[in-house]
């Protein structure tokens, strides 16, 4: 569990480097980090949870639910830590997810190390081009 919270950690300090690199303002780019982290902890679950009611299993497929929880590091991160839990399900919506989806933990790890490495290696190239 330290180990994934060290990736998750490490994934929004990526995008907030790359924010940083790619926006002049130093309020902005904190605005946006800020604004980042919301959609991803609060907002994303939430708009999940009432898409997926709303569908009722008619056509969000379960590759597109697995590609839709990999879009979010925080989520990756709850499955991962959440799903070998017995009796999770009945605590959280998301963790009620895991059982559903092809998801493995390595492929989860995988997951939030690109969190960390495809921000890193963008805000790297747009840092690059920057005029100082």
């Amino acid at each position: 569990m330290v180990g994934s919270s060290v990736l998750l950690g490490a994934a929004f300090v990526a995008l907030g480097t790359l924010v940083s690199a790619l926006v002049r303002d130093r309020g902005t780019a904190a605005g946006i980090a800020v604004g980042l982290w919301l959609l991803m902890v609060l907002i994303w679950d939430m708009a999940l949870l009432g898409l997926l009611v709303a569908d009722q299993g008619r056509s969000i497929t379960a590759g597109t639910l697995d590609a839709l929880l990999l879009l979010n590091p925080a989520d990756a991160y709850r499955l991962f830590n959440l799903a070998g839990l017995p009796g999770i399900e009945a605590l959280t919506g998301m963790a009620g997810l895991a059982a559903d989806t092809g998801l493995t933990p390595p492929l989860l790890l995988a997951a939030l190390a690109g969190w960390v490495l495809v921000p890193l290696a963008a805000a790297a190239a747009a840092f690059a081009r920057r005029e100082l």
